[in-house]
C-alpha cells in the first residue's frame, strides 16, 4: 500500500461470492490495463482468499490485491454491501465513489476526476 502513496488510486472493494462484483471485474481489469496515471487496487472483502485468488485469473485481473477478511475498510465507508469503488486522489482523499456495480460511464467519470486532479 505504501507504494501507492502520492498517486491517484481507484480502489475496488469486492468479493468472489458477490454477483455484481464478478460482473464488473472484466471492465475494471480492462481499464486498469490501459489506464495511465491512475493505479488500481482491489480489496477482497469478507471473502475466502483462496476463492478470490482462483477467480482473478479467470477475468484477467493483474492489478494489486489486498485481503480484508473482516471488512474493516468496507465498515469505514458506511456502505452495507459490495461492490464499492472509490476514487482516491494523490493526497489520499476519497473524491468520489460508486456503490454497486460500476458502469463504463461511471468508471470513466471516476478516472477522469483522478487524472484531471493530477
Amino acid at each position: 500500500l505504501g507504494e501507492l502513496r502520492g498517486q491517484p488510486v481507484l480502489i475496488n472493494l469486492w468479493a468472489s461470492w458477490c454477483g455484481p462484483c464478478r460482473k464488473e471485474m472484466p471492465l475494471l481489469a480492462e481499464a486498469a490495463s490501459r489506464s495511465k496515471g491512475v493505479s488500481f487496487l482491489g480489496v477482497n472483502t469478507r471473502d475466502d482468499p483462496s476463492m478470490a485468488a482462483a477467480f482473478l485469473p479467470e477475468v484477467g485481473v493483474t492489478y494489486p490485491q489486498v485481503v480484508d477478511v473482516d471488512g474493516e475498510l468496507l465498515d469505514t465507508t458506511r456502505v452495507r454491501g459490495l461492490p464499492v469503488t472509490l476514487a482516491v486522489d494523490a493526497e489520499g482523499r476519497i473524491v468520489d465513489r460508486v456503490i454497486g456495480e460500476v458502469s463504463a460511464d461511471e468508471l470513466g467519470r471516476l478516472l477522469s476526476q483522478l487524472t484531471d486532479a493530477g
